[in-house]
C-alpha cells in the first residue's frame, strides 16, 4: 500500500490518481499500473464482434428493404 508522507497515511492503490498521485494532496506516491493484456484482448474481441454484427445488420437490412 502506498504511503503519502505529506498526508501521513496509507492510500489504497485503487484510490490513486491516473499517474499514481495521492487523492488528497496530489503528490506522486505510486507508479501507474499498466493495462492488463487480457483487458486489451477483450477490447479487440469486442470490436471484432461488433464489426461482424454491424455487417450482419447491413446485409439483413439490404435484403429486407424493397
Amino acid at each position: 500500500m502506498p504511503w503519502c508522507d505529506h498526508c501521513r497515511k496509507f492510500e489504497e492503490p485503487e484510490a490513486l490518481g491516473k499517474n499514481g498521485e495521492c487523492p488528497t494532496c496530489s503528490e506522486i506516491i505510486g507508479e501507474p499500473r499498466p493495462v492488463p493484456w487480457h483487458f486489451k484482448l477483450l477490447v479487440v474481441a469486442t470490436i471484432i464482434y461488433l464489426g461482424f454484427r454491424l455487417i450482419q445488420g447491413i446485409v439483413w437490412l439490404s435484403q429486407h428493404i424493397h
